[in-house]
């Protein structure tokens, strides 16, 4: 990002950006790779991400038959291996398939004996590293890579994607305006101060020895190999704008730096398609990007200059280190924004690998999952704004969406009443939560004239897929109710089975809850004071 600063000039106030900065070189590699002339070596490094187990990097993109050297570091406390597996192959039942035979899975070191696996690395102690240096497949495709350590392969997993290059401009011409502007102008009004051939076919605005106020258009053919859809990016310090067959297909006019890739898809017939782009340039860092994907070609870039933030070669998990908050001996509060449970939710990770969020909107139990807590890194890194997801597997919405769990009706399958967003429930007060001696959290709110507390007790091993993970829900019921009143517990299609109840659609886990009763979609008992206790288990 670039500071901006005000000047005055005949007593107008106009916006500048500071001094000229000069375009940075590039590296020969990031030229070949935009080029695509020659397949280059590809370098990476996929490291693992500390108590969450899961690879930072969750896609890798090469070219048929490219070289590749393949750095993979475990900075992790738990031992991890990298296995290659061909296109197709359902990664976690090859990995849990082991544990039929776990003598003999462990004497192989937790690799499994399976032909679709094509290249793999040792398995890695803590804190230790390995280079693999291979040949990608000539065969495009999706080529999945796991962690076979027994319970890993659920999270711990990513994709190699084999696909060639798209083809690059042709005929690639240019017209250079001067011109002082904030927005792009109409350039058809203006007379270019010089035009050309752009020789390498790629778009590049160090055309001459202008730093500042200019502008540039320009012209070429795209070949689509095929009818189907497309995909484009652009990104550009200043303003810039991309047609495809004399349609605007983006626009990021203005002055700004280079922050966002502005993208869109387009159905394009096969054959020769007319591209224009118009750029311009106020003062400060010139760069610009363009670039297109096929259904059967990556992301091919079509500029010179390659965005820091352009989805070629690797994919990662995150822009910024994350920030897992792990649990230990006794309960981890977290209170923030959270996918799946609202703007005010209170996430509560358990020790075991059992953890909550419970919505302060809805007053209600909104999600539980399994493994790791929370990356709370989203919240730590620029404005910290948006919804953090549950960092572990096996998330379970057990009402499907964020609505109280106390309701009135005649009929215990009446339609449940939707939340609004921004609209509070009619009877409900949030009164806040206590911690015990051990730090279990107890929620309290009031529902007219009732006041109601839930607690939360988890068992089992939520880290292990055979760890039984269980959580037990109390709760307390004070006061008056009005009549009719019911108590939702899930959502879902339910089918009784064994003193419990199956939820079998549209994920799998059990609910056990004295005087539960299904009602259509639904699964609810008659509120009343007291205590009620209802267990979610997950399903083996």
């Amino acid at each position: 990002m670039q500071s901006f600063r005000f000047s005055t000039q005949d007593g107008r106030r106009h916006l500048r950006k500071p001094a000229p900065v000069m375009i940075r070189p590039l590296s020969a590699l990031l030229l070949a790779t935009a080029c695509a002339s020659a397949v280059e070596p590809a370098a990476f490094t996929i490291k693992t991400m500390t108590a969450q187990m899961k690879y930072d990097t969750t896609e890798l993109l090469v070219q048929p038959g490219q070289p590749v050297k393949l750095v993979f570091e475990n900075g992790d406390d738990l031992p991890h291996n990298l296995v290659f597996c061909k296109p197709g192959t359902d990664t976690a039942a090859m990995a849990l398939k082991q544990m039929e035979k776990p003598d003999v899975a462990l004497k192989r070191n937790w690799l499994p004996d399976d032909p679709r696996i094509w290249l793999h690395s040792k398995m890695l102690n803590p804190h230790e590293k390995e280079e693999l240096s291979f040949t990608a497949p000539e065969k495009a495709g999706t080529y999945p890579y796991v962690c076979t350590f027994p319970g890993h392969a659920l999270t711990m997993r990513g994709e190699l994607k084999v696909a060639p290059m798209g083809g690059g401009l042709k005929d690639l011409r240019f017209a250079l305006y001067l011109g002082d502007w904030t927005v792009l102008p109409d350039f058809s009004k203006l007379k270019p101060h010089r035009e050309g051939q752009v020789e390498d076919n790629l778009l590049q605005v160090k055309l001459d020895d202008y730093k500042n106020e200019f502008g540039v258009v320009f012209t070429g053919t795209l070949d689509a190999p095929k009818k189907g859809s497309y995909r484009f990016y652009l990104s550009s310090d200043d303003g810039s704008r991309l047609f495809i067959d004399g349609n605007e297909i983006i626009s990021y006019d203005g002055i700004h730096p280079a922050g966002d890739i502005k993208e869109k898809g387009l159905t394009l017939n096969q054959g020769p398609h007319e591209f224009r782009l118009e750029y311009f340039q106020g003062a400060g860092q010139i760069e610009l990007y363009a670039a297109w994907k096929g259904a059967d070609f990556q992301i091919t870039p079509l500029s010179r200059w390659l965005h820091p933030n352009w989805k070629g070669g690797a994919k990662k998990q995150k822009d910024y280190a994350p920030i897992p908050i792990t649990v230990k001996e006794e309960p981890v509060i977290y209170r923030n924004f959270i996918q799946g449970a609202g703007n005010r939710a209170i996430a509560v990770g358990y020790p075991g690998g059992i953890n909550i969020a419970w919505s302060a909107e809805s007053m209600n139990l909104a999600e539980f999952w399994r493994g790791a807590f929370i990356d709370a890194s989203r919240h730590w890194n620029s404005r910290g704004g948006g919804h953090e997801k549950p960092l572990g597997y096996d998330v379970i919405l057990p009402t499907g969406e964020a609505t109280p769990a106390l309701f009135v009706a005649d009929k215990p399958d009446a339609e449940w009443p939707r939340w609004e967003k921004g609209k509070r429930h009619d009877g409900f007060a949030w009164k806040g939560y206590t911690l015990d001696a051990r730090r279990n959290p107890t929620f309290r709110y009031t529902w007219n004239n009732a006041e109601i507390e839930e607690s939360f007790t988890a068992q089992g091993d939520g880290n292990k897929p055979d760890g039984k993970p269980t959580l037990i829900r109390s709760v307390k019921i004070t006061g008056e109710l009005p009549a009719n009143a019911w108590y939702r517990v899930g959502a879902g299609r339910f089918e009784a089975k064994d003193g419990s109840f199956a939820l079998v659609s549209p994920k799998s886990f059990r609910i056990t809850a004295p005087g539960a009763q299904i009602a259509g979609t639904n699964l609810v008992i008659p509120a009343k004071a007291g205590t009620m206790t209802i267990t979610y288990q997950w399903a083996q």
